[in-house]
């Protein structure tokens, strides 16, 4: 995992897409759930200290797919 990735596809014209695939790729490598969620949380604590809403919002998003808080053919 590697903070670069996430912004990488952030700046995506589909961001969302694109965060998905990298947390399939992360998912493939093996890496729990839980390290992701971690992960993702505290790279969403930074985009909310450098004023990047939208972009928080996007991660709050992908986010709820990987626990599953959307519709089941959306879940990570």
């Amino acid at each position: 995992m590697n903070e670069t990735q996430l912004m990488e596809a952030l700046a995506t014209e589909q961001p969302v897409e694109q965060l998905r695939a990298v947390i399939h790729s992360w998912l493939d490598q093996g890496l729990h759930r839980d390290t992701i969620l971690n992960y993702l949380e505290q790279f969403r604590t930074t985009l909310q200290a450098n004023d990047r809403d939208d972009d928080e919002d996007i991660i709050l998003e992908v986010m709820d797919f990987l626990v599953g808080w959307c519709s089941p053919q959306a879940k990570l």
